[in-house]
This record gives C-alpha cells, structure tokens and sequence, in this order.
C-alpha cells in the first residue's frame, strides 16, 4: 500500500512540473483556520497569516482565498518558490539517489485522493478565481481542560488561566516561555471578543453552505472540540445533509470536562451513521444509474486521540487526562459505532520514551479486541418507500465490508526543544530499540486483510525515523542550555501543579541528575 502511495505521487510529481517546478494543488485546496485568532494557512507547513477582517465581512470566502494565498497560486503558476513553502523546497533541494529527487509533501498531497480530482479545475481557471477548497480543517475556539505540557495559552483556556495566576517560565538566558505579552504581540492570542460575537465564526457559517457539497475531508480540532457548541451545530448539519463523500473528523482529548459532552457526541455520530437514502445532484451515482445514494451520512468518521504515552505518565504529560476514563470512552464509541476510525496521535518527546512499549501494546490489544476476528460482513438495503416506489429508484445493497479501526502516529515534538527526543541519550536509543525490536515481533500476519492485527511495515519504519533522529546529536551548547530549561521547567511544573517527576518517571533518574548539574556549569 505504500509503494502504491508513492506511485501516486511521482505520477502527480510529473503533471506538477508539467505546469510549472513550483505548483501544489494544495494551496487552492487545502485550508487549516484558526478562527480563535482570525489565522489561516494553506497546509500545515507555511506559517499562519491574519484573515483581512474587512475582506472577509464582504465576502466569507475570504477565509481561504486572503490575498497573500493569492499571491503565492499567482508565485507558483510562474514558477516562483513561496517562502512559506520552504518546508517542501529543503526536501526537493536535498541530495538524493534518485535523478528526480525527494518526493516532497507537495507531491504527497496533491496526489491525495481528495485532491488530485481537482488538477484539471485549478489548471483551468485563472490563479486569482474564487477557490472553493475541498479539506478545511477549522478550529472554533481554544476553550481546553488540559494543559498540555508543550501546548500554549493561545491554544487552551486552561493554560491561559495558569499563565495569568502564575506567570510564565523563566528559562536560561533570561527567555520566558509562554509569556502572554509575547503571545499577543505575535498575534497568536484569540481576538478579544465574546465567543459568539467573533466575526471569523460569523464568517465561517456564511460560507458553510457554499463549500458543504464540494468538501471531501473536514475535520474539527481545539482546544478541546467538545467543548464547543459549533462542534455539535457541524454534526446537526450533516446529519440533516448527508453527505456520502465527506469524510469527518474530530480531534479530541475523549476526557471532556462533562462526561455529557461525549455522551452527546456519542449520540450524534450514531445518528449520522445510520444508513439512508438520499439524493446528491451534484454527484452521478454509477451503482444504480442516477443521484440517489443509500449510504451513512458521511463517507467514513475518523476520532483523532492524542495521548503521549501510557498510563500515570500519560497523564503528567497531558494534565487533566483521565487515561483509564479516555480509554473507557474510545471503547465505548468503538463498541457503539460501526463505520468509523480511531487514530491514536503521540506527540513523541523525552517524556514519550519510557512508556512507549506500553502505549505499543495499547494499539495492539486494541487491533485484536476491534479487529476482522470480532467484525461482521454484511450487506442491507433500506425498505423502499412508496414515493421512492412511484419515482423509480432502484435500492442497491450497502455493502459493509471488515477494515481498519486502530491506527496511531508517532509525529515527533519539535517545540519546545528541550522535550525533544534527542535529548534522551543512550537511554532513549536503547529504549527505542526494544520498541522496535517488539513490533517487529508482531509485524502483521499474512492474513492481515482479515485480521486488522499487527504492526504495519510503515509504522515500524516510522518509529526507526524517529530512531534515526534521535540518534542525530545535539551540539555540546544546544544540550546544555536543553538541560538547563527542562530542569527549570519540569520544576516549575511540579510547583505549580503539585506533581512529582521523579516519582512519576523514574526511568529518568540519570537524566534529571544531568538536568540538575547543568545548573552550576557556566
């Protein structure tokens, strides 16, 4: 499956450079709005940039078409490299083996299969038309009960009112992390108005209808989505609007602060997935020769979970998580839905290590308990009523077919740099290495298409990048003032938060010990 991902994107790769050596379909397509701010940005690589205020008033499409987008789809037409994009440029300029070079995420993602349909439309139209993107990813406020230990008070309410009692950290060399002066200035802190008053959700509503039909991935991130009423106002909408080619997604901590909260989600995406007949005319349905669908309300649900680690430690990490409630919660919606997807995200850093083993045999009991052993193949048509009768549509079967319900990413921390990986040192490598040495032990079986247990080959190759990163020493300066900053931030998280470090990690012993003499070393 990912020799086929790649061969999908060296054949996009050839149909890019034949419009010029810097177009990415992504920058028409692709939006992440951080409406709690008024920022916006095409993928996730190019910095965020403020939404004209005034522009988007006038016309809400201006959410994604701001005219700084404009300019870079005008850049890449010509054959210009945006700045913003260096992230893909240092891939494609780096040495390769292979005369074409680096695959690069422009490749990637354009060739995504929401995306690629789109090449003929953009190459079309001239670079400045109206772009009614095909993946938004929205996030409505930054109301959180967690604090996160690598997350900001521009991302969690929580954190917010922490920074405000406290302060923020004072690390080496007089640099003070999370400072909400700083964080203001940068533009990075909410706009300074109710929840309901900021225009950006205004906006965001008023397009709503315009882009609904023609979206093929939307996904709701925070804070925390289930604190937020226009989390529940988007499952409303699509369950009032199925849309049988939207796949829908949320990213949650699945540990809200009322149990009711998940309760209703619970509900609501029951309610969606309920089968039904429906007519889309802006989509020809090939199976039973005309609009009519019989499916879910969207094409496939997809829970993104973010949890770092195992247990005790999960918790430390992510304070406010209830690991043993958020595990009972993603069972429950497990066992009480049937067509959808949970995605478990580590955000890897120094503190990931330790319980890494364990979060390993998480997914794996998980794979086994959700797995093709305990899924049903069937097929169902819904009763045709007696309009549906007089108008000739024809029912095909649904047809429900085993698949995938665990998966995980093991995305690597880079900010802020003194809970990076690499940090770990010998401990960390060996650690990781036991890891590896355990999916390995459990790669995925021959009859993997009917099982759903095991590790995939591409996830085990992903944990030896991260592996590989690690293994990438830091300067002698770069690890001293890391040390220094975790021993002063862990510290003062301890202070704050009445928690235990040691106590909690104490396979870290050595590398506290470390931490603590660092501070007497010029």
């Amino acid at each position: 499956m990912s020799g086929e991902y790649d061969n999908f994107a060296r054949n996009m790769r050839k149909k890019l450079n034949d419009v010029s050596p810097s177009f990415c379909l992504a920058k028409w397509q692709q939006v992440s709005l951080h409406l709690p701010q008024g920022l916006t940005q095409s993928c996730y690589h190019p910095p965020t940039h403020k939404i004209p205020l005034d522009l988007v008033k006038e016309k809400p499409s201006a959410l994604h078409n701001t005219p700084i987008k404009i300019e870079e789809r005008k850049m890449m037409m010509e054959g210009k490299r945006p700045s913003g994009c260096s992230y893909c440029w240092r891939v494609e300029d780096a040495k390769s083996d292979d005369p074409e070079g680096h695959l690069s995420d422009r490749h990637y993602r354009s060739s995504e299969w929401w995306n690629a349909p789109t090449f003929d439309e953009v190459t079309s139209n001239p670079w400045d038309y109206d772009v009614t993107p095909r993946y938004v990813e929205v996030n409505f406020n930054q109301a959180c009960n967690f604090k996160c230990m690598y997350c900001s008070p521009h991302l969690s309410t929580t954190w917010e009112d922490e920074i405000k009692r406290f302060g923020g950290f004072e690390l080496d060399g007089g640099y003070t992390h999370n400072n909400l002066e700083s964080l203001e200035q940068k533009g990075l802190m909410p706009i300074k108005v109710a929840q309901k008053e900021n225009p950006y959700v205004e906006a965001f509503w008023k397009w709503w209808p315009d882009i609904y039909r023609k979206l093929r991935v939307f996904r709701m991130t925070g804070g925390e989505p289930l604190m937020d009423k226009n989390t529940f106002k988007v499952l409303d909408y699509v369950n009032e609007n199925p849309h049988g080619q939207l796949e829908l997604s949320i990213t949650s901590n699945m540990c809200p602060p009322n149990q009711e909260l998940f309760n209703t989600f619970l509900k609501k995406v029951k309610e969606i997935e309920k089968l039904r007949t429906y007519e889309d005319p802006e989509n020809f349905n090939e199976h039973s020769g005309n609009h009519w669908y019989v499916d879910k309300g969207f094409k496939h649900f997809w829970l993104f979970v973010s949890v770092d680690g195992f247990g005790e430690q999960a918790e430390y990490m992510r304070s406010g998580l209830e690991f043993e409630r958020m595990m009972e919660n993603v069972r429950t919606f497990l066992r009480e839905t049937k067509y959808t997807t949970v995605s478990f995200i580590n955000t890897f850093n120094i503190m990931s290590i330790p319980s890494l083993h364990k979060f390993l045999e998480m997914i794996l009991e998980l794979r086994e308990e959700f797995g093709g052993r305990n899924q049903v193949e069937f097929e169902i048509a819904p009763e045709q009523t007696e309009e549906e009768k007089k108008q000739g549509i024809v029912h095909k079967k649904y047809k429900q077919k085993k698949f995938q319900r665990i998966f995980f990413d093991i995305p690597i921390l880079t900010f802020p740099p003194w809970l990076n990986i690499q940090n770990a040192g010998t401990y960390g490598i060996e650690e990781v290495e036991r890891c590896l040495k355990f999916m390995e032990e459990n790669v995925q079986k021959e009859d993997y298409s009917q099982t759903f247990e095991g590790f995939k080959p591409y996830e085990i190759l992903k944990v030896k990048r991260d592996l590989a990163v690690m293994k990438e020493p830091l300067s002698a300066e770069n690890s001293m003032i890391n040390k220094r900053n975790f021993y002063l931030f862990v510290k003062e998280l301890d202070r704050r938060r009445q928690t235990n470090f040691l106590k909690t990690f104490p396979e870290l012993k050595n590398y506290w010990k470390e931490c603590m003499k660092s501070q007497i070393q010029d």
